[in-house]
């Protein structure tokens, strides 16, 4: 008998045994997935990410790692299954599905961690924030280049084959999305050139607001009203975009009123820049600029620019300024054109309107003790030379430190006395009570700082009608120098809240030499 020669198996095709040809060709990273190598080092790399997670201050890298730990997780799952189900009860549809599972997500969990840490990199290394649409873009296109082998490999997918068959169907895709893909596009070009980040004040097209999201589709923002207005990247991306916060530098806001035509230029312009510079929110540097901008048939337009650190507050500001300028504008005469234009209507604002009447004027008048020796008729005089002041609330009356060459007696609201760096409230004054005598006739400079805490009339005498009193009443100027002396010495006891001497001599012999000094008073 023979021997028996084992038949010999014909060679394998390559090219017609594409499992083969695969198998051969397979990347070397789709060998190493198969082992069980990337069981261990899934293992350890989720435990890793999950620390650095949860220790990590960086919000961005704690999502960015969340999503990693996530896949991970999935792997390991899937990862076990394919380990554990029964060969030969197990579908071969099912197994190809669990296989292709694990090995996506195991890509997919390191993709999504590698990036993570390189753009933790980039952060430090720049203050800027990364745009999610940028992580988004890096992710999705990392993805897709992982898929392709894995998806080869392991389903013998023609992937070529399959693109060039549905190359109708993109392009009608691509038609039917073209607004979502513009809009894409522009998102994507917009995170590029970066005009504008989330949190930012911009204004775009008509809407004003901060923004609050960035998306593939749109942006978001919420104006002043706080209503949040969606607008697609493709209309942002055609419209002027201005940023009123970026790099955080100080933001200007102007105003512009029209004031009669008789008001010199120059005297307004003082009035604006010194009503911009008592409203605590704006800027001292850059300082305020007041501007002439043109004139017209009914009045003449002026603008004032001032500064802010937060464009959040430019509404309120704005409302500030044009309440102060009125009150302002009003106390010096300054007319506030209506649209009125007749001549009668104009010879009829010339003339100053009385504020309160004149009996009221008298009674407060006689309330005060510095006025006490005066008679009846000259009470009446009095009240002809006094001009009648308002103020709004949170204006400042009287400024330390500064000369003063005014009275003024309180007749509506309260008035709030304040001295000191720290601008202490050492008392305040109603209606009756009066502020300013002791720089008037003395000539020192304020003493104190004098703000109307609510809307409040003031009764203003100046110098000159001091003189003409000292001029008709020869000893009026003692009896003064004796009440300022005392009332000095109360406002310094409640300002050091420790009480005052009874001997007011020294300091009435004091102000009674300034009194004569000042208004060229002889001895008596």
């Amino acid at each position: 008998m023979g021997a028996c020669i084992p038949a010999r198996r014909p060679p394998v095709n390559r090219h017609l045994d594409p499992c083969a040809r695969h198998r051969s060709d397979s990347p070397g990273v789709l060998n190493f997935l198969e082992g069980y190598l990337p069981l261990l080092a899934g293992s350890i790399l989720t435990v890793l990410l999950l620390g650095i997670q949860r220790t990590t201050h960086d919000p961005d890298l704690r999502d960015d790692l969340r999503g990693a730990v996530r896949m991970l997780l999935a792997f390991l799952v899937l990862r076990l299954a394919s380990h554990y189900l029964p060969e030969a009860s197990t579908p071969e549809g099912l197994r190809k599905f669990v296989s292709v599972g694990w090995m996506l997500t195991f890509a997919y969990g390191v993709i999504r961690a590698a990036v993570a840490f390189a753009l933790k990199l980039v952060r430090m290394r720049s203050p800027v924030t990364t745009p999610k649409i940028l992580r988004d873009v890096i992710d999705f296109t990392l993805y897709a280049l992982a898929t392709v082998p894995i998806l080869q490999s392991q389903l013998n997918l023609d992937l070529a084959g399959l693109v060039a068959s549905t190359a109708v169907l993109t392009v009608v895709i691509g038609l039917a999305l073209q607004e979502t893909l513009g809009n894409l596009f522009a998102g994507l070009s917009l995170q590029l050139d970066r005009p504008f980040e989330v949190g930012d004040f911009i204004r775009i097209g008509e809407h004003t607001g901060r923004v609050v999201h960035i998306g593939w589709r749109s942006i978001r923002i919420a104006n002043f009203r706080r209503e949040v207005i969606t607008l697609p990247n493709s209309m942002v991306g055609k419209e002027h975009v201005k940023n009123f916060t970026q790099h955080r530098e100080p933001v200007g806001i102007e105003v512009q009123v029209g004031v009669s035509l008789d008001a010199p230029p120059n005297q307004v312009k003082q009035a604006l820049l010194e009503v911009a510079r008592e409203i605590p929110q704006v800027l001292v540097q850059p300082p305020p600029i007041a501007r002439t901008v043109t004139f017209t048939e009914s009045n003449a337009q002026y603008m004032v620019r001032v500064f802010l650190n937060d464009f959040a507050l430019s509404d309120s500001v704005k409302e500030e300024l044009h309440t102060r300028l009125w009150y302002r504008l009003r106390r010096e005469g300054m007319e506030l054109p209506h649209a009125q234009r007749t001549v009668t209507l104009r010879r009829e604002t010339k003339h100053r309107r009385r504020e309160l009447a004149d009996e009221t004027v008298r009674e407060l008048l006689r309330q005060v003790d510095l006025f006490a020796t005066l008679g009846p008729e000259e009470l009446e005089r009095l009240q002809c030379e006094v001009v009648v002041r308002r103020f709004g609330r949170n204006e400042r009356v009287i400024q330390e430190g500064e000369e003063g060459g005014t009275f003024y007696v309180v007749a509506s609201g309260e008035v709030s006395v304040r001295a000191g760096t720290l601008q202490s409230e050492i008392t305040r004054l109603g209606p009756g009570q009066y502020i300013g005598e002791m720089s008037l006739l003395t000539g020192e400079p304020r003493a104190a700082t004098v703000v109307a805490l609510q809307d409040s009339v003031l009764l203003e005498l100046d110098r000159p009608t001091f003189a003409r009193l000292f001029s008709d009443y020869p000893g009026l100027a003692r009896q003064l120098s004796a009440l300022l002396a005392q009332r000095r010495t109360q406002l310094r006891a409640v300002a050091q809240a420790a009480g005052g001497g009874p001997d007011h001599s020294p300091e009435a012999g004091r102000i009674l030499g300034r009194l004569r000094s000042l208004f060229g008073l002889k001895h008596e």
